[in-house]
């Protein structure tokens, strides 16, 4: 493993474990930038990386005391329908247009969460809303590689989960659900191959990253929290639609 991808691996599980989100959007650049990999390699090991790190981030937060049950059994069930889906309909996409459409999500959704405003309450949710928004970032998420995160705790607040540790405990369940969606989906495509160890080393030391993430997620004041996640969603965003322009 590049000794560059340990500090690296430690701040996507930091991010994954602070925010429920970004640990997808920085695993894929940095497996393209340190690991020396294209992004038809980083794609499905990714899915793997962001599943068992989101795992130790949702075990270490025990996000069961706060979850909304029937709302993630919608999101997750129609997130794995869809990132199955997305998996198929990324593995034939160029890489270009992958990382295009990854970046213009990124931006949109840093305007919309620098400006939506935290109720710091849980709401009652809306079914159809809600079936809609799982498939649709499920289908990104096998389509683009990332857990979903970044469109999931603003879907979250919009369906009504307005405190932001619990959006993002929720964040968490859905993003292993949805990236073991893509990986089953992966699973079945003959041209990737996935180098084990090297997952299971960067997931490790990410997990890491999550533990410390999720003590500072219980510290910081949510409008911290949620000004830090869109400058965070603003630098990824500008970062990949540039990588998006540099492949060929």
């Amino acid at each position: 493993m590049s000794f560059g991808l340990i500090p690296a691996a430690l701040l996507i599980g930091l991010i994954l474990g602070l925010f429920g989100a970004g640990g997808g959007m920085l695993t894929v650049p940095a497996l393209m930038m340190v690991g020396d990999m294209s992004v038809k390699e980083a794609v499905p090991m990714s899915l793997w990386v962001v599943s068992l790190v989101s795992l130790t981030a949702a075990i270490h937060q025990q996000v069961w005391k706060q979850l909304q049950y029937r709302l993630l059994i919608i999101l997750g069930a129609t997130g794995i329908a869809g990132s199955a889906s997305g998996a198929r309909i990324g593995a034939s996409m160029s890489e270009s247009l992958q990382l295009a459409i990854l970046a213009i999500l990124i931006l949109t959704v840093a305007v919309w969460t620098g400006f939506v405003r935290l109720e710091n309450k849980v709401s009652t949710f809306r079914y159809i809303p809600a079936v809609l928004a799982g498939f649709a970032i499920g289908l990104l998420t096998g389509m683009l590689g990332v857990g979903g995160g970044f469109l999931l705790v603003p879907a979250l607040i919009f369906l009504g989960i307005g405190h932001f540790p619990t959006a993002v405990g929720h964040s968490l369940m859905i993003i292993i659900a949805n990236a073991a969606g893509g990986i089953i989906s992966y699973s079945t495509v003959e041209s990737v191959h996935i180098d084990i160890g090297l997952t299971l080393s960067v997931a490790l030391i990410a997990a890491v990253g999550s533990i410390i993430g999720g003590i500072l997620l219980k510290r910081l004041p949510a409008a911290r929290l949620q000004k830090g996640f869109a400058i965070l969603l603003i630098f990824l965003g500008g970062f990949i639609a540039w990588q998006s322009l540099s492949v060929t």
